[in-house]
């Protein structure tokens, strides 16, 4: 049996990814497989980890959750532990994931859009961020439905049905969405959003706060009783959510990272942080998908 590592090098300043091991019961690989890169055995009445461990003195040895070229269906994670890395990206590139996220980024832009030709009426700012009306509410129910189809796919490529908004949640933890920020360099005075804060599975019975898909629930099921949720304030935070789901599916190159600020809507100024165990291989080979594990 081959388990797979990634070696950090620790002092008192940084931690740095230095590359990965292939270990088997006396032997490891260095840089995954069997390579002139380097083939270390195990020393006379030690094992392998301990061979490698007295061989890279200041390093950590941290044990990967998938093997190389193994990636969880639509989810990002980084390649390497540099905070700048994160999200990542997903391997995918089959002409369905593409698609996918061609036409999810196509409907985020679009709401994006006419979300700023409202605001070019409607200045967002103060007590403006609870105007309600019809076109908010319209930008609401298509962000948050959209929302809702990622969610849904993303669970089943990874072989879970979704008939709940507790199942939903589910994903918070595996793509780690609460730690997800952003901005809008458009309008710099509003403060930062985090559409997914403190979003967690909850015990059966309870209900998960989060109040712009609250809001959502409430105009789309009743509009006459409770029209005035359709705020401006909950279309920023749905466009926002929207986002996140997308950078946490796919990174976030799709967003223009490298343009200048005043030509993006959403920044990420909040990204998630990977423990070295968690990030993906990378291999020069096939990629293969696997299943998430939900707790």
């Amino acid at each position: 049996m081959t388990d797979y590592y990634v070696r950090m090098f620790c002092n008192s300043d940084f931690m740095s990814c230095e590359d990965f091991w292939a270990v088997e019961s006396n032997v490891a690989h260095r840089n995954i497989l069997p390579s002139d890169m380097g083939t270390l055995h195990s020393h006379p009445g030690k094992d392998i980890l301990t061979t490698l461990q007295d061989c890279y003195i200041g390093s950590v040895f941290h044990k990967l959750e998938l093997g190389p070229g193994e990636y969880y269906p639509r989810m990002a994670r980084p390649d390497s532990t540099l905070p700048d890395s994160s999200p990542g990206s997903n391997p995918d590139k089959s002409p369905a994931a593409q698609y996918a996220r061609t036409t999810s980024t196509g409907q985020l832009h679009a709401l994006i859009q006419e979300l700023q030709k409202i605001c070019r009426v409607v200045h967002p700012d103060g007590r403006n961020l609870n105007a309600y009306g019809h076109e908010i509410r319209n930008i609401i129910i298509i962000a948050c439905t959209e929302v809702e189809a990622q969610w849904k796919n993303i669970l089943k490529a990874n072989g879970k049905v979704a008939q709940s908004r507790s199942q939903y949640a589910l994903l918070s933890p595996a793509m780690k969405l609460a730690e997800y920020k952003v901005v809008l360099p458009w309008y710099p005075w509003l403060a930062p959003i985090e559409p997914f804060k403190n979003w967690v599975p909850v015990p059966k019975g309870k209900k998960q706060v989060l109040p712009w898909y609250d809001a959502y629930n409430e105009i789309k099921h009743d509009r006459e009783r409770n029209f005035s949720q359709a705020k401006l304030i909950h279309a920023l935070h749905a466009l926002a959510g929207c986002f996140v789901i997308l950078c946490a599916q796919y990174g976030w190159d799709f967003a223009r990272r490298g343009e200048a600020a005043q030509d993006v809507f959403f920044q990420l100024i909040g990204k998630p942080t990977w423990h070295p165990s968690e990030i993906y291989v990378p291999t020069g080979g096939s990629n293969t998908a696997r299943f998430y594990q939900f707790k």
